[in-house]
């Protein structure tokens, strides 16, 4: 127990109380939408965005090193738009910050942007399965 009376929670347990409460990062009923019911059609995007996020993101990485934020805001974009036909609202959020920050040529910005884009990417592709079981 703290003297303020808190109790001090280890940050392993803070981190996994936070993702065992974060919501699903896809809106199903957003991507049914997108494709007009067809399951089929929303297996096929969740099967381009397995392909997607992976490169995208990694041609923002390679980018942001080499100071290209056009290229790097321009993956952002891509990936932007993917995210949302998913419904994948905090990536799509992410994606648009990094977009704005590399039209804006702000470094910094996309700098600090991308370590938490890539993370929710890495999220959202995790629950690609458990999406596939939503449709």
């Amino acid at each position: 127990m703290l003297g303020n009376g808190c109790r001090r929670v280890p940050v392993s347990q803070t981190r996994i109380e936070k993702n065992m409460t974060m919501e699903f990062p896809f809106k199903i009923e957003t991507l049914l939408e997108q494709c007009g019911g067809n399951k089929m059609v929303g297996e096929t995007i969740l099967d381009e965005f397995l392909i997607q996020v992976p490169a995208d993101t990694k041609e923002m990485e390679e980018c942001l090193a080499k100071g290209d934020l056009t290229q790097a805001g321009k993956a952002a974009h891509r990936l932007k738009g993917t995210a949302g036909v998913l419904g994948a609202s905090q990536l799509h959020a992410l994606c648009y910050a990094l977009e704005i920050a590399g039209k804006e040529g702000n470094a910094e910005g996309a700098a600090k942007s991308y370590p938490e884009l890539k993370a929710e990417a890495d999220r959202c592709l995790a629950a690609v399965p458990e999406a596939r079981t939503r449709l």
